[in-house]
């Protein structure tokens, strides 16, 4: 089973997305911290993370680092309100395979989780 990480500290936010995906044969694991997001990464395995923490990914974090240890490459999303072009290619470009912006418009979400190329549910 695909296994997706849900990272926020909006417990709305996590909620909302868990709802989108329910009704998959994806396995969804929820954290709201980034302690126990890193954590997770370390003892753990899984193919996709949807966050809204931009700011873990700027200013030189080794959040990459932490969240793609050892052999695993998680594909990771991005959900944020509009950001400048900047910003969005300067996470693009440190390897955030999605950006998508808030607020969320469920069937879109649900169609980008589920066309990830090690998704087939």
């Amino acid at each position: 089973m695909k296994s997706v990480v849900i990272y926020s500290k909006n417990g709305l936010l996590r909620a909302f997305v868990k709802g989108v995906l329910s009704g998959t044969k994806l396995e969804i694991r929820e954290v709201a911290s980034r302690e126990k997001l890193f954590d997770l990464c370390r003892k753990s395995k899984f193919e996709l993370l949807l966050t809204d923490d931009v700011m873990m990914f700027v200013n030189g974090s080794e959040a990459m680092g932490k969240i793609r240890c050892g052999d695993a490459l998680p594909q990771i999303f991005i959900l944020s309100h509009n950001l400048s072009e900047d910003c969005v290619m300067a996470l693009l470009e440190m390897g955030i395979n999605q950006f998508i912006s808030l607020p969320l418009s469920p069937e879109r979400l649900r169609n980008k989780v589920l066309a990830q190329r090690n998704f087939c549910v």
